[in-house]
């Protein structure tokens, strides 16, 4: 359910949107990859029991996370995957629903099928449609 590649399509800091241009996740068992504009990151996965919120802590090996621990919250919808974590290295948050003024990002992703050829603009239509929970 999780593997694959996952295209970004909304983020959000607290309340406030973050642009996430170009930003590809990929889930491969134990093990990711982010690339986007700013280079790329890699590491390690520990992913706690399945549950509509499963945990995921992410260990860097590589780019600029390696040697850190992020501890986040994961949940599929559909074709869509959302992940929400602190970026202060504070705990894991307990749902996805961050409080303006918090260091919690919240991503959104499409799932990218193999050979499927698709463009930011159609995704983050279909995301809308879908509404912020999908």
């Amino acid at each position: 359910m999780y593997d694959g590649k996952w295209q970004a399509v909304s983020g959000k800091l607290g309340t406030e949107t973050i642009p996430l241009p170009e930003t590809v996740l990929t889930i491969a068992g134990e093990g990711y990859t982010v690339d986007s504009p700013s280079g790329a990151d890699a590491g390690d996965l520990v992913w706690g029991p399945e549950a509509e919120m499963r945990t995921m802590d992410m260990a860097g090996t590589s780019g600029p996370h390696q040697g850190s621990k992020i501890e986040a919250l994961a949940r599929v919808k559909g074709r869509f995957l959302q992940l929400c974590y602190a970026v202060d290295g504070s705990r894991r948050p307990v749902d996805f629903n961050p409080t303006q003024g918090t260091a919690v990002v919240t991503v959104r992703y499409r799932k990218i099928e193999p050979g499927e050829t698709t463009d930011y603009a159609s995704l983050l239509a279909e995301a809308e449609a879908e509404g912020e929970e999908s």
